[in-house]
């Protein structure tokens, strides 16, 4: 395996970080918390007035960085919220449907916990991801479906996008493979700090 085969390179990395996860998960049972307060004042400065703006979240599995606490807090101040979901027979289309937090969710077609269908399909402004790692100048690993990768590149295409990722600070690399396809994170969120990547984000 070398650099000119970054897929491969990425499958081989993931099993470790996974794991690593799983251990910052543990080493920071408060994240959630510490990033919902950093969060929520770093928002207030981009977007002061998030009347009508749509911030898309995800229901986090394992030790992915939950995160509610800041839902709620994007929600009290104006927020509309939205949740992904992969609709497709084929399980290759991610969009992302309008969340109620009151309302129960249903298993879309990977198994993922999402709004029910009869939802509208939302364009986000805000878009927070999950990782298994980054790098300070944006770029993501995710779990490897590519699910996030297509989905932002489509709304790029569209319209102005800020991709937040969520992070735990022990998750910062120096050098991820990386392939052309790969969508890049506008800013990352930590327990410790804040990351602005582009001008977009300061």
């Amino acid at each position: 395996m070398t650099l000119a085969d970054p897929s491969a390179a990425k499958t081989a990395l993931r099993v470790f970080l996974r794991a690593q996860r799983k251990q910052l998960a543990l080493r920071y049972p408060d994240a959630d918390q510490r990033i919902a307060e950093i969060g929520r004042d770093v928002l207030a400065r981009l977007y002061p007035n998030p009347e009508g703006k749509v911030a898309a979240l995800y229901q986090g599995l394992g030790s992915e960085i939950s995160p509610l606490i800041l839902a709620d807090r994007l929600r009290a101040t104006g927020w509309t919220l939205a949740l992904p979901a992969v609709e497709d027979a084929e399980a290759t289309h991610m969009v992302f449907r309008a969340w109620d937090p009151a309302q129960p969710l249903v298993q879309d077609v990977i198994g993922m916990r999402a709004p029910r269908p009869e939802q509208p399909t939302l364009e986000p402004d805000l878009v927070i991801a999950p990782l298994l790692a980054f790098q300070r100048d944006g770029a993501r690993l995710g779990q490897g479906g590519g699910y996030y990768d297509r989905a932002l590149e489509a709304l790029r295409a569209k319209k102005r996008v800020f991709v937040l990722g969520l992070a735990y600070s022990g998750q910062q690399v120096e050098n991820l493979p990386h392939e052309a396809h790969d969508q890049r994170l506008d800013a990352i969120l930590t327990e410790k700090e804040y990351i602005a990547v582009n001008d977009m984000s300061r």
